[in-house]
C-alpha cells in the first residue's frame, strides 16, 4: 500500500499517517538487522554477495520510503497541527523530523553503496582475522570511511554543521565535537 493509502484509508491525521509510515520503515530496518545478524553469525561465506545485495536493497527501500514528498507534506501538516498532540507525540514528531532530515540529506546511491561497502568489509574482516593479515582489510576500510565522510558532508551541508558533527548528531542529537574535545581536555 502506498502512502496515499495510509492517508486515505487508515489514518485521519497527518501524525497518524506518519506513525504508520515510520512503522513501515522500522519493519524494513528490523529485517535488515536480522539479515545483518545472520551474516555476522551463521551465514556461509559463499552467500556474502547475495546477502550484501539483500541488505543494500532493504536499506534503499527504507530510505526511499522515508524520503519522499509525501513524508515532507505529512511532517508539515503534523507540525502545523501540533496543538492537538500530547507531549509524547510532540517529542515523537520532533524525532521523526530529525530522522527525516538525516535521511533526506544522504543520497540514496550513497546509502546503498555504504551498505554494500560495509558488507564487503565484514567478509574481508573475517578472512583478515582468521589469517592475521589485516592489510587485506585496508582498501575495504578506506571505502567504508570514504562513504561515511561523503554521508557526513551531505548531512553537514543540509544541517549547517561540520561533517563530524553531522555524523555525531545522527546518534546523539545535539552532540558536537567541541563537547567531546572539552570532555577529553578536562580529563588531563
Amino acid at each position: 500500500m502506498g502512502l496515499s493509502g495510509i492517508v486515505d484509508g487508515v489514518s485521519e491525521t497527518a501524525y497518524g499517517a506518519l506513525e504508520q509510515l515510520f512503522a513501515r520503515v522500522r519493519v524494513l530496518e528490523d529485517a535488515t538487522g536480522i539479515l545483518n545478524w545472520d551474516a555476522q553469525t551463521k551465514m556461509p561465506i559463499g552467500a556474502a554477495a547475495g546477502r550484501a545485495e539483500q541488505l543494500a536493497t532493504l536499506r534503499g527501500l527504507a530510505h526511499e520510503t522515508l524520503v519522499c514528498t509525501q513524508t515532507t507534506d505529512l511532517l508539515e501538516a503534523a507540525e502545523a497541527d501540533h496543538a492537538s498532540l500530547d507531549l509524547w507525540q510532540s517529542a515523537n514528531l520532533r524525532e521523526m523530523r530529525r530522522t527525516y532530515v538525516h535521511a533526506a540529506a544522504a543520497p540514496k546511491d550513497v546509502v546503498i553503496a555504504s551498505s554494500q561497502a560495509n558488507s564487503q568489509a565484514e567478509i574481508v574482516w573475517r578472512e583478515a582475522r582468521r589469517t592475521s593479515d589485516f592489510q587485506l582489510l585496508l582498501p575495504y576500510l578506506k571505502a567504508v570511511l570514504n562513504l561515511q565522510r561523503e554521508t557526513g558532508q551531505a548531512k553537514g551541508s543540509a544541517l549547517g554543521i561540520s561533517t563530524y558533527d553531522a555524523l555525531l548528531d545522527r546518534f546523539d542529537s545535539g552532540l558536537r565535537q567541541s563537547r567531546i574535545e572539552e570532555r577529553f581536555s578536562s580529563q588531563g
